[in-house]
């Protein structure tokens, strides 16, 4: 039996279209791979931007929330005299009121200068610091009703907040007839009132 011959020009153009195939194949292989790689790389670029805006989102979000929730206490706060600059005006003008309504015989006062109030605790107060303004009163009193009186019509009608932090009283002109233009008791306290604001320079305003 003779051996047939492999047709080598029919092959050649076969093999060619073959190999340029192959050649077309593994590029777009490649391509769709570099592609996929360029693809997910974006994805993983716009898909990270999108979760920090979506937190940024969620903390200005969160932000408003706070703020629609605390800043009517703020305000209140801030208007009471208690946050932001003191209200030495309302002191004095209650301080006076009070002595007319009661009638007391005599009485004098001294603000001292504002000053950072350390507080005997710790205590985190962050950007704000807790300031403290002494008044010294010198009253003369008709009876030891007076004193209360004073101090409760400081405590309904002054803005801010404050403490006694000393008082004393004597009892003066044992003998004489009672007389409304006289005192019959002198007392000496110290108030010192607080006030909380920013530090530094910075206050608060509304």
């Amino acid at each position: 039996m003779a051996q047939s011959k492999v047709d080598w020009t029919v092959l050649r153009g076969a093999i060619s279209v073959f190999l340029i195939c192959l050649l077309i194949g593994g590029i777009a292989l490649g391509a769709s791979y570099y592609f996929h790689e360029k693809m997910e790389t974006e994805y993983r670029n716009h898909h990270a931007r999108f979760r920090d805006i979506s937190r940024k989102y969620l903390a200005v979000d969160e932000e408003e929330r706070i703020i629609e929730s605390h800043y009517p206490r703020f305000a209140a706060l801030y208007r009471s005299g208690i946050l932001g600059p003191e209200h030495r005006l309302s002191w004095l003008e209650s301080l006076r009121t009070a002595g007319e309504k009661i009638r007391l015989p005599e009485i004098n006062y001294q603000v001292n200068s504002q000053s950072v109030y350390i507080p005997a605790f710790r205590i985190d107060l962050g950007a704000f610091n807790i300031y403290a303004s002494e008044m010294v009163l010198s009253l003369g009193l008709l009876h030891e009703g007076d004193l209360l009186g004073l101090l409760n019509t400081l405590d309904s009608d002054a803005e801010g907040l404050y403490s006694v932090s000393h008082c004393e009283a004597d009892r003066v002109n044992e003998d004489a007839d009672f007389d409304l233009m006289r005192p019959a008791i002198m007392a000496a306290c110290r108030l010192t009132w607080f006030t909380i604001d920013l530090k530094g320079e910075r206050k608060l305003s509304l």
